[in-house]
């Protein structure tokens, strides 16, 4: 589809309103990835970025306005980074939801295609030109990382690069605040007299970018230090044996990191929340609506909240490390190992990101080009370790392992963090060789050059990471907090006059649910009271440390578990044995390692399939596989005494 004619020039904006978002230009940035699109996309907008509305695009695609030095406003939108627009990729890729936009027609056509390409590898981003040009329309070539190849002793024609592409080109640095103007002018530019974007004559990417580039003078002491320092630190953090080992000791201190600054932050929220609870618990008296408020709906919205502190700081730590460079550097060594399991490298990103949360994490698997791997990727992101997860195993093991101190219950909690990962690997090699059968694609990753991060675009991301877990899980924990609390104060029909003496909660509607599937449970160890948690946590997965607490007529436990966790210990069967032994313990923790408890998780599976075969399908495997493990571990433990 060529978008030639598409564009809206000066004459064209003079007959309609300029403050109507429908008729201002629309300015798409496509690029490769760590090629500074991202930098400038936020230098134009001013970090005022947004969640574009665009009909048919399943992806997250960021808008924001931006004004001309004209004065003439736009719309700005920041495409995934892409590699090739060519024919035949996966329209739910990176590549295909980039084609895609770039092909739109209607009232969203793109008026003006702006390429960001690296300066420092100009032959790999004309390679993506030569596919733009090939679309047809306006475009303006942007190229970036102008300074680095300055202080390498090089200089850009941008005249002879322009003249023989056919298009305007601008060079420019996108941590230059300079940047903004220079790039805003250009665009001006582009928009008043528009082109379609021609080449003339035959050419070569790497030729022409070799024709381009001209040295000036011997390199900048500067970059040669530069370059000396990325060898250097490659070649330890690269090491085949050192590499993977310095890798996973940075990732534990990251993990490590998060939870010791996220905690009192979450601690602070906790305090704020049962202040608010103490002042509106008593406007509204004793009765349901009290409950309904208080443990219902600020429940909800306490526990979305209070993990908010452990996503903005995660996803700080892995922005970070992707924009030192380390993380790419990452997913190379992470590449053999899950290659062994049918996937590659790029699949490492989406479940490292699952250790925060499995809905962006499922979004993210985008970036795998390969539609086989990005299939099982998505399928075995519900197994990494969530922080979800974090409330349930803290009071499990607060519980079942009394005595155990700070390091042991540390190792506690690595070893059921890496058992979720290694349990990943272990059922995508599975699925790639049963279930998810195709021919796999060699890695294509560019090792970019160390570089300080930006604290704005760190910050835009972790903003934009909070706010997508607030939008896709918040709600469901939210709404899943007021069915679990209508459950279990709804008593079931006749319930009553068959027991008068029991509690409540015993004959609520909740708990007739969790007896119904005792005869499922029984042989893990669970009674129907950790039958309703585990409904609970399928709402949402924090949501079992609460409901515990209700069945245990106990309030606030997620601040603190302790008074739960000795209930728990304490409990006694009728013939006076323990009712929740270690080995019930055990089980329950390995249960909860591979089960996925998430409806969210669910829904974004389904939204990115596109239909319900695969959400059901995670849903029986996990189920199917937690059940099997817990049983196994529960028959071990009874076999040592500890059943």
């Amino acid at each position: 589809m060529s978008l030639a004619g598409s564009s809206v020039g000066s004459s064209a904006h003079a007959a309609q309103p300029v403050d109507s978002p429908a008729t201002r230009p629309l300015v798409a940035l496509v690029g490769r990835p760590n090629a500074g699109k991202s930098a400038l996309f936020n230098r134009l907008t001013g970090g005022s970025a947004r969640v574009g509305n665009f009909p048919g695009i399943t992806v997250e695609v960021l808008e924001g306005e931006a004004t001309l030095p004209s004065g003439r406003p736009v719309r700005v939108v920041d495409l995934p980074g892409v590699y090739s627009l060519v024919e035949g990729v996966d329209p739910a890729t990176d590549e295909g939801v980039a084609r895609s936009f770039l092909q739109r027609g209607g009232d969203d056509v793109v008026s003006l295609r702006v390429q960001v390409v690296d300066a420092s590898r100009l032959g790999l981003g004309l390679r993506l030109t030569r596919e733009l040009i090939a679309l047809g329309g306006p475009l303006l070539v942007a190229v970036t990382q102008c300074d680095v190849l300055q202080g390498e002793g090089r200089e850009l024609d941008t005249g002879a690069l322009s003249k023989r592409l056919g298009v305007p080109v601008v060079a420019l640095s996108a941590r230059d605040p300079r940047a903004r103007d220079a790039l805003s002018r250009a665009i001006g530019e582009a928009l008043d007299r528009p082109s379609v974007a021609g080449a003339t004559g035959d050419w070569a990417p790497d030729t022409l970018a070799q024709q381009v580039v001209r040295d000036r003078r011997d390199a900048d002491a500067r970059a040669v230090q530069r370059r000396q320092v990325t060898d250097r630190l490659d070649r330890w953090l690269l090491h085949p044996l050192l590499g993977p080992l310095l890798f996973v000791g940075l990732l534990s201190t990251v993990f490590a990191a998060v939870f010791l600054i996220a905690d009192p932050a979450s601690s602070a929220i906790d305090a704020l929340l049962g202040a608010l609870a103490g002042l509106i618990g008593p406007l509204l008296g004793d009765g349901w609506l009290r409950s309904l408020v208080v443990d219902g709906l600020l429940g909800g919205v306490g526990t979305v909240l209070t993990f908010m502190p452990q996503i903005v700081v995660l996803a700080l730590a892995l922005e970070a490390l992707e924009a030192t460079g380390y993380m790419a550097r990452g997913a190379f060594l992470i590449d053999r190992l899950l290659r062994a399991a049918g996937l590659g490298g790029r699949s490492f990103v989406p479940l490292l990101m699952g250790h925060a949360c499995a809905v962006p994490a499922i979004t993210a698997t985008r970036i795998v080009r390969n539609p086989y791997e990005r299939l099982v990727t998505m399928l075995v992101v519900p197994l990494t370790t969530c922080s979800a997860r974090i409330p349930t195993y803290a009071l499990l093991v607060a519980a079942f392992f009394p005595a155990a101190g700070a390091l042991q219950r540390a190792g506690i909690f690595i070893g059921l963090y890496f058992a979720g990962l290694l349990l990943s690997v272990l059922v995508a090699a599975v699925l790639r060789r049963s279930a998810v059968r195709g021919r796999g694609l060699p890695m294509v990753l560019e090792m970019p050059a160390y570089r300080a991060p930006e604290a704005r675009a760190m910050w835009t991301a972790a903003a934009r990471t909070a706010g997508s877990f607030a939008r896709d899980v918040g709600r469901t924990i939210v709404v899943a907090s007021l069915v679990l609390w209508a459950l279990l104060q709804t008593p079931w029909p006749g319930s009553a006059a068959e027991d008068p003496a029991a509690a409540p909660v015993e004959r609520s509607v909740a708990a007739r649910l969790g007896q119904a599937l005792e005869p499922v449970t029984q042989p893990l160890g669970f009674d129907w009271r950790i039958n309703v948690g585990l409904i609970g946590s399928f709402g949402a997965r924090e949501l079992m440390v609460s409901t515990l607490g209700v069945i245990n007529g106990l309030e606030d436990v997620e601040d603190d578990p302790q008074p739960l966790a000795e209930r728990l210990q304490s409990a006694r069967r009728s013939d006076g044995s323990p009712a929740y032994p270690l080995g019930t313990g055990l089980a329950l923790l390995a249960f909860f390692v591979v089960a996925c408890q998430c409806t969210s998780t669910v829904a974004a599976i389904r939204r990115e399939t596109g239909g319900w075969k695969w959400p059901l399908f995670t849903l029986v495997y996990t189920y199917g596989l937690a059940w099997l493990l817990a049983w196994a571990v529960r028959t071990a433990a009874m076999g040592l005494g500890q059943g």
